[in-house]
């Protein structure tokens, strides 16, 4: 067993499976009342029903030089955690789950796969077991903020008859943010949802530097009993481990055990609908901006909000255009063709609330009609008439419903796409 001398280091920690899970068998009855008979057998017992899977002992990583482990768990409002059912590669590095760098592995993982009921019954699962805490999974990358990503694929980089089910680092007191961890978890793998979201909720937790204890009615136990384990609220003996001591102790006098359930309420807090949607502006261009034919000029974007970002869609008028998930948002246009744009932005959140920013109307090779209580001299109406002598009214008449008329989505379309002439905007270093 190794130990670390650091009262807050990081750590890996491996869900070693040792045994061919059953089919059937690993996902016992959801009821806490109904315990089941597997929770009471003996590992060998275990091993003749397909059971038994155990988790090897935590071993040190050094964390990054320019993040300092706080002394105490840090309160989070509305942590988020990433589950990423989808394919992806990952770069070895000091962890940052917003650019796929991950202290453990770097190489490519295969989509979990399956049909989307397969991926929304974990997520059931997964949320069911966090739910009294102030966190939010979701299965859609969030555009901005911290967040913890743990990338479920069937990939497994020890093997596939490894029998490792997944594997995280243990950060102790939540020193870093941005962490990733692993479940080797796919569609029709022989594992249900349920045991599937006990590996995605235990590699989790230890990011957050829970560890393994020695009970298998908690999530953090390190041999797989089947049933439907939760966080437990006791004080449970620590095995396996003991890195994170001093977390432990808020909770537990004597560092050695671990109350999960505590310890998760210690830095998330009880659960917290999250009820406040973004906030969304579109800062350039100016309501009212003219443009010449085939001009160019950015759409810029700033939303803000509680929790994260999950998405930023354009519009102009009613026709949906592009979406932006990651800072900076807007976009590039190029080569706009001639029309009158009534440009709107909706703006996401993990939590499905969602805000719409005012109108910003822009005027290409168009005449913008005269300010409210303006006159012309010489017809009381202004602008251009049909003509082009200046005789009548510049403003054009809205078209018939089902016909096209100068902010046309049929115009838009062939301008913006046929050209390529929206683009996302470009980052900046």
């Amino acid at each position: 067993m190794l130990r670390s001398t650091a009262p807050c280091s990081l750590a890996l920690v491996a869900a070693l499976a040792l045994f061919p899970a059953a089919e059937a068998s690993a996902d016992g009855p959801s009821d806490p009342a109904e315990r089941p008979a597997t929770w009471d057998m003996s590992i060998d017992e275990l091993k003749a029903v397909g059971l038994g899977q155990t988790r090897a002992a935590p071993i040190p990583v050094q964390p990054s030089p320019d993040k300092q482990a706080d002394v105490e768990p840090k309160a989070a409002k509305h942590g988020v955690v990433f589950v990423n059912f989808d394919a992806i590669t990952v770069t070895m590095g000091f962890d940052d789950s917003k650019t796929n760098v991950s202290s453990i592995f770097g190489q490519e993982f295969a989509a979990f796969g399956g049909a989307e009921s397969d991926r929304a019954a974990v997520m059931e699962a997964v949320r069911s077991d966090w739910a009294p805490y102030d966190i939010l999974f979701v299965d859609e990358r969030p555009a901005a903020g911290d967040y913890t990503m743990n990338i479920t694929s069937p990939t497994n980089p020890f093997g596939a008859g490894s029998g490792v089910l997944g594997i995280a680092p243990l950060d102790c007191n939540d020193a870093m943010a941005n962490n990733i961890t692993y479940a080797f978890h796919g569609a029709g793998d022989g594992f249900g949802p349920i045991t599937a979201a006990t590996t995605i909720g235990q590699e989790v937790a230890h990011s957050f530097g829970l560890e393994h204890v020695d009970d298998p009615t908690d999530i953090m136990n390190p041999v797989n009993s089947g049933g439907d384990p939760t966080f437990k609220d006791a004080c449970l003996p620590i095995v396996q481990g003991g890195t994170c001591g001093p977390q432990h102790m808020l909770h537990c006098a004597d560092g050695t055990s671990q109350n999960s359930h505590k310890e998760l309420l210690e830095i998330f807090g009880s659960s917290i609908p999250d009820t406040q949607a973004p906030v969304v502006a579109i800062t350039a261009p100016s309501d009212g901006d003219t443009y010449e034919v085939g001009a160019e000029f950015r759409i810029d974007v700033t939303v803000t909000d509680d929790n994260a970002v999950a998405s930023v869609q354009l519009f102009d008028g009613d026709a949906a255009l592009q979406v932006d998930t990651s800072e900076p948002y807007g976009w590039e246009v190029v080569d706009i063709p001639e029309g009158v744009y009534e440009f709107t932005v909706k703006a996401s959140d993990p939590a499905g609330n969602e805000t719409v920013s005012d109108v910003v109307t822009v005027y290409v090779g168009v005449e913008p009609p005269p300010p409210v209580g303006d006159t012309d001299t010489d017809s009381g109406t202004g602008g251009l008439d049909e003509d082009g002598d200046g005789g009548g009214c510049g403003c054009r008449q809205p078209s018939p419903p089902g016909q096209p008329g100068p902010r046309g989505w049929g115009a838009l379309a062939v301008g913006l796409f046929g050209l390529g002439a929206l683009r996302r905007r470009r980052r900046t270093a």
